[in-house]
């Protein structure tokens, strides 16, 4: 009997909800229901997603960075079905794999002064892998991170995330793992003195802290301070790779080589996960040291063929497409449209950010009544107000985003690199509008704040 799991996708949709309530995460289900992002999509392409009724909606999500190239490119999906449509070794594990080594090359061509690369499945995966590397490669146990980062759940990764609410419950945490301000070159240079630190684990942009930018010459000493005390430079490009900040890298900005570079999200396409740690060959040769410990580090899943197909795709698309120069022209055109909106609006902070991964920082207004209700929201909850802006983005406006990080006043805005400037136009105008509403108190907005607020006390 013929498994058609299009039929299947079609017939219970609309299920969702409820299934994950029953099997996977009702918390969750709760909280997509309560800001009302509950919709049944159907078809996904490009920049939009379209549910059940055929609204179109724009996504500056993006899956969190992974739908980098678009949603459903036919360059990938194409490849993918390629691939399938042959019966093609995979998995053999006692094998080398050509498309694992093929993505590898790959890799490497464009970050030239790195030459090997370990491949796993998800950017924890890689965050986990770069820890170990580390210390295998140096000897030495310590490592260090930046306060407010995020580097994933997993217990390594989650040991060096640097906000409690990620580690609320799950402690004890690997040990060894120490903080430091992100910023401040003096507080790496004191802990780096002790001479005991394998590496050193650094976002260039705290993406899930607010889109927080490091200063102008953080990274350059950091490095210089690495190679001073014989630590390695880590650096978490999983959310900011991949053309994310305009170019392959966002290290490339600040003009700093890391000795070790991790990978995910949009290497994806959207379609296959895949992270990747790209460091060098004597970080390597440090962790498979001998013979028999040729597999000390591995994943069953490790180099999967659809998974490397999608890599391979890809960065085939990134520069067919010219996207990278696209991103860094929509990017200027994008802070072009939203600067205006920090002058117009008192509860506008500031607007910031790198290519596409822009945040616009909330602030507590000057005028009375606005201030009194920002206050009240606050103390409800931190993060209640941003989290208000989504709804009616959402509701009113058919755009999908997202705040930038829990409790934090920032609205993350992460299309995916096809975006065109009537795209912007359209988002500028529709934040115009839900500004413009959150600015009269009482009104719309506030009911809608209020709502969300009683909800967030039970």
């Amino acid at each position: 009997m013929a498994f058609d799991i299009v039929k299947i996708f079609r017939q219970r949709l609309g299920e969702s909800y409820d299934l994950h309530t029953k099997y996977i995460n009702p918390a969750w289900a709760k909280v997509t229901q309560l800001i009302g992002y509950d919709k049944n999509y159907t078809k996904a392409e490009g920049c939009y997603l379209w549910d059940d009724k055929g609204k179109r909606y724009l996504d500056c999500v993006s899956g969190f960075c992974v739908s980098n190239i678009g949603h459903n490119h036919p360059v990938v999906r194409q490849a993918l079905r390629d691939a399938l449509n042959e019966s093609l070794p995979n998995l053999i594990q006692l094998d080398c794999s050509l498309l694992s080594g093929l993505l590898a090359e790959a890799l490497v061509q464009r970050i030239p002064w790195l030459n090997m690369v370990f491949f796993a499945n998800s950017g924890s995966e890689a965050i986990e892998a770069a820890i170990k590397f580390a210390r295998a490669a140096t000897g030495r146990r310590r490592i260090l991170y930046a306060d407010h980062s995020y580097h994933g759940v997993t217990y390594g990764a989650l040991s060096v995330t640097g906000h409690p609410m990620w580690r609320e419950g799950f402690e004890p945490l690997v040990p060894q793992m120490d903080s430091v301000p992100f910023g401040d070159s003096d507080a790496v240079e004191r802990e780096l003195a002790k001479g005991d630190v394998a590496g050193i684990l650094l976002e260039p942009i705290q993406v899930s802290a607010g889109i927080i930018l490091p200063p102008e010459h953080y990274f350059a000493r950091v490095a210089q301070l690495c190679k001073k005390y014989k630590t390695l430079f880590i650096m978490d490009e999983i959310h900011t790779g991949i053309g994310r900040t305009g170019t392959f890298l966002a290290s490339e900005q600040w003009q700093i080589e890391p000795d070790i570079i991790c990978l995910s999200k949009g290497l994806s396409g959207s379609m296959v996960p895949v992270s990747a740690v790209v460091t060098r060959k004597d970080v390597i040769r440090g962790v498979y040291s001998r013979l028999d410990r040729s597999c000390v580090h591995a994943s069953t899943f490790m180099g999967n063929n659809l998974a490397m197909i999608a890599g391979l795709a890809t960065l085939h698309v990134l520069e067919t497409e010219n996207l990278l120069m696209r991103c860094r022209e929509m990017a200027d055109y994008f802070m072009k449209v939203l600067k205006p909106l920090q002058e117009k609006y008192e509860l506008v902070k500031e607007v910031r950010g790198r290519g596409l991964l822009l945040g616009v920082e909330l602030g507590e207004p000057s005028s009375v009544y606005l201030r009194q209700a920002w206050s009240m929201m606050h103390k409800i909850n931190p993060g209640l107000f941003a989290q208000a802006l989504t709804i009616p983005l959402m509701e009113d406006h058919a755009i999908l985003t997202q705040v930038a990080g829990h409790n934090e006043d920032v609205l993350k805005i992460a299309p995916a690199f096809v975006v065109t400037k009537e795209d912007i136009d359209y988002f500028a105008k529709s934040l115009d509008s839900v500004l413009m509403a959150a600015h009269s108190f009482p009104g719309p907005f506030w009911d809608v704040s209020k709502r969300l607020a009683m909800n967030a006390l039970f």
